[in-house]
């Protein structure tokens, strides 16, 4: 390897790093913010966030790469056109493509480590992610009770407080008991009370102080007691706001969990249950065109239930469909994101030789402009491949295209040292 390629190696790696993490970041906060509000007030533990943290961040990884590869290719040429760098080249017999290989060789190594991660990687962390979020949304809500407002969550009580105090104490409380599952056989009511939580946060504790029980019994008719007293320690279970992790086996069937060879598995086998669909289906229609509407009740009755057969198997048919368009989404996506990274790198570099602008200012905004482009399109065929509508092959397949093409065009006008300005 020599001098100037190992420049160019260099130069674009530091800019390459920067944009990543910061990428991976600004889409991290996104997934924080989209479910914010199944994650507030759930007091998760540290560990739980940072897994659910870990695994999210695994899964945008083919996302970040393509943007980071872009706006870094923008950075690194913009900034040696800006400095006169290409000119030099230029001016030393040496065309733009001299110094395009090396980035277009580190661009198809980044790819590969995309796929990868797509491949091996994704299918896990997706797994994970889906089942530690269906925990975290099953799981109840932290203990906050409220003034003025009846607490419920903690089953078979139901807390009321007037006031909290300052000091962590709360006024006027009024408990209803139902543990017995019929109906409310106990209320307590006190003037003060503080509560304290255990160490394995599984129970707390809640001390009632100069306060009155009212015990109603429900054996006997009429029968009830009143109490009074000057403390009282109720203890409650907090076991129902423990959250239970699933097993991660329960979504190992879906598209997005799954690798390259699972995904063909698959596609065949929903493939040849169409087949056997399609030929119920034809079954069913010659024997419908053989029967014909007649006033008798036999053959008619035969003739509803084949229609009703026909229409089943056209919405099972209808499902599979769209089931298997979603593998075959998940199928091509792993390949689309990988090439994406090339890709981004024969558009990044000419426009960067364009504009004549490095740091993040100039070559920020067109990156962004250029890929959600390449997003907009793309997500459109992806809608259109499961609702049926384009081929996997094109819906999946014609962002990268597209945006290759018009790659190419720069890549070769700027090869040939085309004055931009004129066009």
């Amino acid at each position: 390897m020599n001098i100037f390629k190992k420049f160019i190696f260099s130069s674009f790696l530091k800019p390459l790093l920067i944009t990543f993490f910061t990428v991976m970041l600004v889409l991290l906060m996104q997934f924080l913010w989209k479910y914010i509000d199944d994650l507030i007030g759930k007091g998760l533990e540290t560990k739980v966030v940072l897994e659910l943290l870990w695994y999210s961040s695994l899964t945008l990884i083919p996302i970040a790469l393509p943007l980071s590869v872009l706006l870094a290719s923008i950075m690194l040429v913009g900034g040696m056109a800006e400095r006169s760098e290409l000119t030099a080249l230029n001016a030393l017999g040496q065309p733009f493509l001299y110094m395009f290989r090396p980035l277009l060789i580190f661009a198809f190594f980044i790819s590969i480590v995309s796929f990868l991660v797509s491949n091996f990687a994704i299918p896990y962390s997706n797994l994970k992610t889906t089942s530690l979020m269906y925990d975290i949304i099953k799981k109840k809500l932290n203990i906050n009770i409220q003034e003025k407002t009846f607490f419920s969550e903690i089953e078979g009580y139901s807390i009321r407080v007037e006031k909290k105090n300052s000091d962590g104490s709360m006024s006027n409380v009024l408990i209803y008991d139902y543990t017995d599952k019929k109906g409310v056989n106990k209320v307590f009511t006190s003037e003060k009370a503080n509560m304290k939580t255990f160490e394995n946060e599984m129970a707390f504790s809640i001390e009632l102080i100069n306060g009155s029980s009212f015990t109603l019994d429900k054996n006997e008719k009429n029968s009830s007691s009143i109490s009074d007293f000057k403390k009282y320690t109720l203890y409650l279970d907090l076991s129902s706001f423990e959250m239970e992790r699933s097993s991660s086996d329960r979504f190992s069937n879906r598209a997005k969990t799954m690798n390259i060879n699972e995904l063909r598995v698959g596609i065949d086998s929903l493939s040849s249950e169409i087949q056997r669909l399609e030929s119920k289906i034809l079954e069913l229609t010659k024997r419908s065109n053989s029967h014909e509407k007649t006033n008798n009740n036999f053959e008619f009755e035969k003739y509803e239930k084949t229609k009703n057969n026909l229409l089943a198997y056209n919405n099972q048919q209808s499902a599979l469909i769209k089931k298997i368009n979603k593998f075959y989404v998940e199928f091509h996506r792993k390949f689309t994101l990988a090439f994406a990274c090339i890709i981004m790198m024969i558009i990044g570099a000419p426009i960067g030789a364009i504009i004549k602008k490095g740091g993040f200012g100039l070559p920020v905004i067109f990156s962004i402009l250029l890929f959600i482009t390449y997003h907009v399109i793309s997500i459109t065929g992806e809608k259109m491949v499961k609702k049926d509508v384009l081929s996997p092959l094109i819906g999946m397949w014609s962002s990268s295209f597209i945006m290759m093409f018009i790659g190419f065009f720069l890549l070769v006008l700027i090869n040939k040292n085309v004055n931009i300005k004129r066009l």
